[in-house]
């Protein structure tokens, strides 16, 4: 009975100590993560789709305009995806929670409008346009992709020093990693 009784004993401190170490996600940590998440596969879709444009512009083959636009819309497209999942996040529940909820609202607003500009910019390049002069009417795009990259670094960056709480959920937020 006794060694019923230390067995049981032990299993309950075990139990205990394994109960604390996995710990629970914060809100804050859970908002970071699709925060990060949303913009890691934004950032991954960018470079693939302009890394495809610009070793299309080293190596021009058959079929390189219409690839090029093809790739244009996919940077449209993921730009404007990530607009629509920003906007749909709720605001996290903190003392800034509202204030990092506008500054996420606000680059998906500058998301929009960039995308609109793209495709303004697309569908302007004549069908039966050369490599250069659609390369050349595309160029001004980059930019302003560029812009956005910065942009929403800066937005994570100034979402983080808004709260010790937010600050903490995007250090421990796994997807958060990779934006640093």
């Amino acid at each position: 009975m006794g060694l019923v009784v230390s067995v049981l004993a032990l299993t309950a401190v075990f139990s205990t100590i394994a109960g604390g170490c996995g710990g629970s996600t914060s809100a804050e940590e859970k908002w970071a993560d699709s925060v990060c998440t949303d913009l890691g596969n934004w950032k991954s879709q960018v470079k693939q789709a302009t890394d495809d444009i610009a070793a299309k512009i080293r190596s021009p083959e058959q079929g390189t305009l219409p690839a090029m636009k093809a790739d244009v819309q996919k940077l449209v497209d993921a730009s404007q995806q990530l607009a629509q999942n920003l906007n749909g996040l709720g605001a996290p529940k903190t003392q800034s929670g509202a204030q990092a909820k506008q500054q996420l609202e606000t680059l998906a607003s500058h998301l929009q409008t960039t995308t609109d500009k793209a495709k303004q910019t697309l569908a302007a390049v004549p069908e039966n346009a050369g490599l250069v002069e659609t390369a050349k009417q595309l160029a001004p795009l980059a930019p302003d992709l560029q812009s956005l990259g910065a942009e929403a670094t800066s937005t994570v960056q100034s979402i983080e020093a808004s709260s010790n709480d937010l600050k903490q959920g995007f250090e421990q937020a796994d997807s958060c990693k990779q934006l640093r």
